[in-house]
């Protein structure tokens, strides 16, 4: 593809995920995503056939984006000191996640309400967190208990998330943050 095709591809994709997070997936049209891409709808057509095949870019754009972020959190030295990294990352984000949520935790609960292929594959954004999460649990010598921490830990993230968005409340981000910490930190 030449750079004016990729360019486009990525700013379709970029204004889906955009538009998806705001709005919901299934309440964006392809419509809607040519206009706040700023390309005719024609062209939509060209790099994707179905909204199922935008939401399949969407779910690949997550995975690079969290790839990306387990690479920056695989530079701290200890594993305790790469949850950590995890968790801050959380924190980061506790503003946006008190006024709309998280991007992929909703995006992934409104794909299995409607089932079908795409939310099929967008298991996996969870998955692969879920499991460099209790790969660091097994390199703190966590043995068996690893996953059962994982699922407890990635659990811990996305319910304070639920709860921020709900009540519209960035502190409660900062209060579990700072209690995940303390937690990972004592193991």
């Amino acid at each position: 593809m030449t750079r004016t095709h990729i360019d486009k591809r990525s700013r379709l994709v970029s204004a889906a995920m955009d538009l998806a997070y705001q709005n919901g997936f299934g309440a964006t049209s392809l419509a809607d995503i040519a206009r706040e891409a700023k390309v005719p709808l024609g062209n939509v057509y060209y790099y994707f056939k179905t909204k199922d095949e935008m939401g399949e870019a969407i779910v690949e754009l997550r995975l690079a984006q969290l790839s990306a972020q387990r690479q920056r959190w695989n530079e701290a030295e200890s594993p305790k000191d790469r949850l950590c990294a995890c968790v801050q990352g959380v924190f980061e984000n506790k503003d946006l996640l008190a006024q709309r949520g998280c991007a992929v935790g909703t995006f992934c609960s409104e794909l299995h309400k409607a089932g079908g292929s795409v939310a099929t594959r967008a298991t996996e954004i969870f998955a692969q967190h879920l499991a460099w999460i209790e790969s660091q649990f097994r390199a703190l010598g966590k043995g068996k208990d690893s996953d059962g921490l994982a699922v407890h830990l990635l659990s811990a993230l996305q319910g304070v998330s639920i709860l921020a968005h709900s009540f519209h409340d960035s502190d409660l981000v900062a209060m579990e943050i700072k209690r995940l910490k303390s937690w990972i930190q004592s193991l």
